[in-house]
């Protein structure tokens, strides 16, 4: 009876010492002074980490998969949208100088001098400019 008490109370410490190793550090202050390292395999052991623990998160690490997930293609898709913002400026500016610069030539093809310069180039024409006024203006009237 005593040694089923004394195998249970050792049971019983051995699992709240894996709790504690759960949850606190891994390695205590003796194991660090005496420079004893412990890979990961030792370190998972010590946690008590199984295939269970791993089914048991298989929603949390889901969740987090998806929202990784969702953040790579939410900025891949800005990413994208930034770059096609970027090209229609570009175009939106550069046919802005090109509107400019018709425009400029179409004001200096339609000025009279050039008109009458053109006319006059041609010889054909019988169109002169003429030299006085269609009308003249009396300050006294």
């Amino acid at each position: 009876m005593e040694e089923q008490k004394a195998k249970h109370n050792e049971e019983q410490q051995n699992k709240s010492q894996q709790r504690r190793n759960l949850w606190g550090s891994l390695f205590t202050e003796g194991e660090l002074e005496a420079g004893d390292n412990k890979g990961l395999a030792d370190a998972i052991r010590q946690m008590n980490i199984d295939g269970r623990w791993f089914f048991h998160q298989i929603p949390l690490l889901l969740l987090i998969l998806g929202g990784l997930l969702l953040i790579v293609t939410n900025r891949y898709q800005s990413q994208q949208e930034m770059i096609e913002k970027e090209k229609l400026e570009q175009d939106v500016e550069d046919w802005r100088y090109r509107s400019l610069t018709r425009s400029s030539e179409l004001t200096t093809r339609t000025r009279q001098s050039q008109i009458e310069e053109r006319l006059r180039q041609m010889g054909d024409s019988l169109l002169k400019a003429p030299t006085e006024p269609p009308f003249t203006i009396n300050p006294n009237e």
